[in-house]
């Protein structure tokens, strides 16, 4: 049997009209579909402009936060889990609104923490391990607020803020800044600066430092252009605009600055204390030093002793709550222009309790 390709039963005219109406069905099909396409993008677009929309901001900013909310913000900034919990907690606690959005200011991240602390500290909700997982996370939220208002010209540094001037020999001088103009700053440079060779040389590259109000610390490169005696017997120094900013890694614990007295004594450590036997000795004999900052990570003493680096030192810090004696070590000594040495300190193995009224201390929050 055989059979012959290309071979119908039908005309070629017929053929003709088969193929025409199989064209106009698939024609009719894509017409269809392009119209089912439109429609979803037109809804899309709809959808896209109202998730963009100040209606659905504000109705997402006014609802109550969700675990998903809290599960987002842990993800982006790489919170621990102990802070994840802690923030659900006073989320919950407050009934607050989206902390995605409560994020975007230090003002309401701190009348969310304060109004949450005294609700905890009413319901006897805290232990000494949940104060201190709340103030780490309150540190770290006022942290990420920071980070999203980075300082990226001197333009931007506000009148009244202190710079501090870093000599070649690492001394740190305060200057005010007075005014800060669009080609132009300027600082009231102290009369201790400004009349000894400490005064720094114009139109050379100097170094600063300084602190914005959210607790960014940044180190910056400028020129000074001259030097004005105002007419309230004052000087001042006109430095030029800068973007040669680097922003420094933070810290883990917010400090306080303070002027306040304290006493520190030697200490004698044991590298292998035995069973009974205590890893820190103290010196009967107390110094008298002022504490000038703190944190839960350490503090800063002033000093007329001599004391060098990495030397460990005990710590009695009156009117504070704090009983025990703390033991710290001097990580950095600096002279100061008044002829005192600052000792900057870190604190070991810090008792919890003593730790935490620290953070109370440092935040101004009620023990």
């Amino acid at each position: 049997m055989f059979f012959l390709l290309g071979s119908g039963s039908g005309s070629p005219l017929e053929a003709r009209q088969t193929h025409r109406g199989d064209l106009a069905l698939i024609i009719i099909i894509l017409a269809v579909f392009a119209v089912i396409l439109g429609i979803a993008f037109i809804v899309y677009m709809r959808i896209k402009s109202y998730y963009k929309s100040e209606q659905y901001i504000e109705k997402e900013r006014n609802r109550k936060t969700k675990y998903k909310d809290i599960q987002k913000l842990t993800k982006e900034n790489n919170l621990s889990q102990a802070e994840a919990a802690m923030l659900w907690d006073i989320c919950r606690i407050t009934q607050c609104s989206n902390i995605l959005y409560s994020v975007k200011s230090n003002l309401e991240v701190n009348a969310l923490f304060r109004n949450a602390y005294n609700i905890m500290k009413e319901q006897n909700l805290f232990t000494e391990p949940k104060i201190d997982d709340f103030f780490t996370c309150l540190f770290k939220l006022e942290m990420i607020v920071a980070q999203t208002k980075k300082v990226l010209s001197t333009r931007q540094i506000p009148p009244s803020s202190v710079i501090f001037y870093i000599s070649d020999a690492g001394e740190q001088y305060p200057f005010t800044v007075t005014q800060n103009q669009k080609d132009f700053f300027t600082a009231e440079i102290p009369d201790f600066v400004y009349t000894t060779p400490r005064r720094p040389p114009l139109l050379t590259r100097s170094r600063f430092t300084f602190k914005t109000s959210d607790g960014l610390s940044y180190n910056l490169i400028t020129r000074i252009i001259r030097y004005n005696e105002g007419n309230d017997g004052k000087y001042y120094m006109v430095l030029s605009h800068s973007e040669q900013l680097e922003c420094q890694a933070q810290r883990h614990f917010k400090r306080e600055f303070l002027e306040t007295q304290c006493s520190f004594k030697a200490v004698k450590v044991n590298p292998d204390p035995k069973k009974g036997e205590q890893k820190y000795s103290f010196s009967d004999k107390e110094y008298q030093g002022k504490l000038t900052n703190i944190s839960a990570g350490g503090c800063c003493i002033q000093t007329t002793l001599p004391i060098k680096e990495k030397q460990h030192i005990g710590i009695i810090l009156p009117d504070s709550g704090i009983k025990e004696t703390l033991v710290g070590i001097i990580r950095k000594t600096r002279r100061l222009p008044n002829g005192k040495l600052a000792l900057h300190i870190q604190f070991l193995d810090i008792p919890l309790a003593a730790k935490n009224r620290i953070h109370i201390l440092v935040y101004k929050y009620e023990l």
